[in-house]
């Protein structure tokens, strides 16, 4: 058994002697795997965090309005819908697993509600901060934890000509 830290790893020989016919059950598919919602929870408080840092810094030397819990509210909640757009986003398109034209249109597709919505919660929470580009980008980084894997594009097409 090798070992990473504290945690053991098996080696090949036993997880070979370990294993048992493959046993042909259907596994239902999540909406949110538990590795994911870390995943994306600790992208959008690393946002947040070095949101409010950026506004909380900007007000010495440009002399910006100092951030009241309730601009941190509002800078928090544009972050989390962002996030939460662009994770449902990506399940219904989900990133490419190679770069190409694909990529920017898919990014267009993203970011044209996301900065509809931005600019809604800009305007109705009458917010001093750039409510309506923090939401796209949020958006934007969220829809990358997703990535299509090169053998689903294939397999698609394969069945869909049968």
């Amino acid at each position: 058994m090798g070992w990473v830290g504290t945690h053991p790893i098996p080696s090949h020989d036993v997880i070979e002697a370990n294993e048992q016919e493959p046993r042909a059950t259907k596994e239902e598919p999540r909406l949110c795997t538990p590795n994911l919602t870390l995943r994306l929870l600790r992208l959008l408080v690393g946002i947040t965090a070095f949101l409010f840092l950026f506004y909380t810094a900007g007000h010495y030397p440009f002399g910006w309005p100092f951030p009241t819990p309730l601009d941190l509210l509002r800078i928090a909640s544009a972050v989390v819908l962002g996030g939460l757009l662009g994770l449902v986003f990506s399940r219904f398109w989900p990133l490419p697993p190679t770069p190409g034209l694909e990529r920017i249109f898919r990014i267009f597709f993203l970011l044209l509600p996301a900065l509809l919505f931005g600019y809604a919660l800009q305007v109705f929470s009458a917010a001093n901060q750039a409510l309506s580009l923090i939401l796209p980008l949020s958006a934007w980084l969220s829809s990358g934890l997703i990535i299509r894997l090169p053998e689903e594009g294939q397999n698609s097409s394969a069945k869909s000509a049968k």
